[in-house]
């Protein structure tokens, strides 16, 4: 008679799934095979399964077959097996079918079986399953799991046999599982009084060498100028701004004489500012000249980011030398040839002179901030922009734009993420919710409510609870309707399992 030897499976990895409810996924056979469970549940006198099994990518050998078995199983030990699903690899189909041919076995088979499925390229899809089962009073306390059998077809393998859950109750007839409304919570930020900004802008002029004159027609010199000049202009004619300073910034590759390099980044800049201060037309008082001399900090960053080696050899030198002893241990480096990668791919961006503009944006009305945002949006304050997000409905696509807007003008900002937090959830995108609460304002009950919901939706409802909890202490509106949500969950649930 045909029997399991026929089984396979190795490792099942149970995703956790709320209680009952439809459509929950595992993934078995070492994450090899997604199960999405449609329905278990009864219906008058039996229990109905449907699900679906995703076989685009199992690997089993040629040899060896994989057995799928359902069963109902309650915690005093009483089970049900269903119809199973048998894969084979491409011999063992050879051998299973000439077996079951040579044996009589093919009413056996169909009545074993609820499929069986040769693994060849054309048969990897997703297979419904569907079964019913006659319900019995133990089943209201069952949990499915799906045993699965991994045969030893072959000299020297080993059968292996697993058994896991992937649902944790059926759903009973008139019983229904009752879905927690989540209430967010958002901080409405202070007012800015002065709405300070600054535009910033890495200059890499061309000069001849040792000379700080500015040649508007030399190497790169029109591209880099005019893009600087653009920045500006683009500031000084906004009739929403007022242009506070313009501080201009050299600095110089770390070669050559340490003094010298400091007087010519600090001519570079004041070159920059006399040729900005008369195209540009601003008065001579807003601009501020300084200089950074050699840029070992911006040469370390862009080894960082570089494919020169040995990486960590040069950044032990720029951080554990000072600057006479840098330079010549960096020029010894591989016979130097290590110094003439940094000459050439490196050191030419450190000959920049920034350029930052400072200016104070004016306050807009409601109506006003709803154009800037689409436009300029780094000219509004986080308290423009939320009361721009409430002319719209909550949830809306408008409404969640607006906190995403925020969050990116402001990113490090905790009343921002926060706000976006709280958006995030509403959408369901517990990532996002969970990285900007990891920078939000953590001392706010805002915060408490939020990080409550998240876990809510996570399934932690114990923790949740307490989160909801901390944040009704002041009667918080939003924490208050979710510890009533959880209520009606929690007696949803006790009906289910009576």
């Amino acid at each position: 008679m045909y029997n399991t030897r026929w089984a396979v499976l190795a490792g099942l990895l149970f995703t956790t799934t709320f209680i009952g409810i439809a459509q929950t996924e595992s993934v078995i056979f070492d994450g090899q095979i997604p199960i999405k469970i449609q329905r278990l549940r009864q219906v008058e006198d039996s229990v109905q399964v449907v699900m679906d099994i995703d076989l685009t990518n199992v690997k089993i050998s040629s040899e060896r077959s994989l057995i799928l078995t359902p069963l109902l199983i309650s915690s005093q030990g009483r089970e049900v097996k269903m119809k199973n699903i048998l894969i084979n690899g491409r011999q063992r189909q050879k051998a299973f079918l000439r077996e079951v041919a040579l044996n009589g076995w093919e009413r056996d088979v169909r009545n074993a079986h609820h499929e069986i499925i040769p693994l060849t390229k054309e048969n990897r899809s997703v297979y419904r399953y569907t079964q019913a089962v006659g319900f019995e009073n133990w089943m209201r306390e069952a949990r499915m799991n799906i045993e699965a059998d991994l045969c030893g077809c072959a000299a020297g393998s080993v059968q292996q046999i697993t058994s896991e859950r992937v649902a944790n109750r059926i759903v009973l007839e008139g019983a229904k599982e009752y879905r927690a409304l989540p209430n967010v919570a958002y901080i409405r930020p202070e007012v800015e009084q002065i709405k300070a900004r600054s535009e910033s802008s890495d200059v890499f002029l061309d000069f001849p060498v040792a000379r700080t004159e500015i040649n508007p027609g030399f190497g790169n010199n029109p591209r880099e100028l005019s893009k600087i000049e653009q920045i500006v202009n683009d500031i000084r004619t906004d009739k929403n701004l007022t242009v506070t300073g313009v501080m201009i910034s050299g600095y110089a590759s770390p070669e050559g004489d340490v003094n010298f390099n400091n007087q010519l980044s600090r001519g570079r800049a004041e070159a920059l500012r006399n040729y900005l201060s008369t195209r540009v037309g601003m008065p001579g008082h807003l601009y501020q000249v300084g200089f950074g001399g050699e840029d070992w900090e911006g040469l370390a960053r862009l080894v960082q980011n570089s494919h020169i080696e040995p990486k960590g050899t040069i950044l032990s030198i720029i951080n554990y030398y000072n600057p006479m002893e840098r330079k010549n241990r960096l020029k010894a480096l591989n016979g130097g040839s290590t110094y003439q990668q940094l000459l050439n791919m490196l050191y030419p961006q450190l000959r920049r002179v920034v350029a930052k503009i400072d200016y104070n944006a004016r306050s807009f009305n409601v109506e006003e901030a709803k154009q800037v945002i689409k436009t300029r949006p780094k000219q509004l304050s986080l308290n423009e922009m939320f009361l721009v997000a409430n002319t719209y409905p909550e949830g809306s696509k408008e409404f969640m734009e607006v906190f995403e807007t925020a969050v990116k003008i402001f990113p490090n900002d905790p009343v921002a993420n926060l706000n976006a937090a709280a958006s995030a959830l509403l959408t369901k995108d517990l990532t996002r919710a969970e990285r900007y609460l990891q920078r939000a304002d953590k001392s706010s009950l805002a915060y408490f409510n939020n990080l409550g919901v998240l876990n809510m939706m996570q399934g932690n409802l114990a923790r949740a609870k307490n989160l909801f909890r901390r944040a009704a202490t002041d009667n918080m509106d939003a924490a208050v309707k979710n510890l009533e949500e959880l209520r009606k969950k929690e007696e949803a649930d006790k009906q289910l399992r009576n």
